[in-house]
């Protein structure tokens, strides 16, 4: 069950989060969750496993827009450029805490496209 506690858990609000696969197709949906995130979508890039070489290209072509680029390298992750990081919100989450913060995996693991009620209702069975 969700406590105050529970919630700002990093591994409880990972969990949270579905490991369902994303894929090209879900791009605008992750998008819109991280667009808040633009400004360090380099680093974010970088932790989901995106190469240097990618984020150094998709830097030359949209020198000026920081949100063209964070799209572009999420479509990159979700098409698996680099298996290093499979695309899933779990992941997702993860690499937000790490370069954004605890906060910012909180909220996007509190959104209902990104929580998976059968993964949360087997977390809450495990854990009773």
């Amino acid at each position: 069950s969700y406590t105050s506690h529970n919630l700002f858990n990093p591994t409880f609000v990972f969990c949270m989060a579905t490991s369902r696969l994303l894929g090209i197709n879900d791009l605008n949906d992750v998008f819109q969750e991280c667009k808040q995130f633009s400004a360090k979508w380099d680093m974010i890039g970088l932790n989901l496993g995106v190469t240097s070489t990618t984020i150094a290209i998709i830097n030359r072509d949209n020198p000026n827009s920081c949100e063209q680029c964070m799209y572009e390298m999420l479509a990159k992750w979700l098409q698996r450029e680099n298996e290093k990081c499979v695309p899933n919100w779990r992941s997702l989450c993860q690499s937000l805490c790490a370069v954004v913060g605890k906060s910012a995996a909180h909220q996007m693991a509190k959104n209902p496209c990104v929580t998976d009620d059968s993964e949360e209702k087997e977390l809450n069975f495990r854990s009773e």
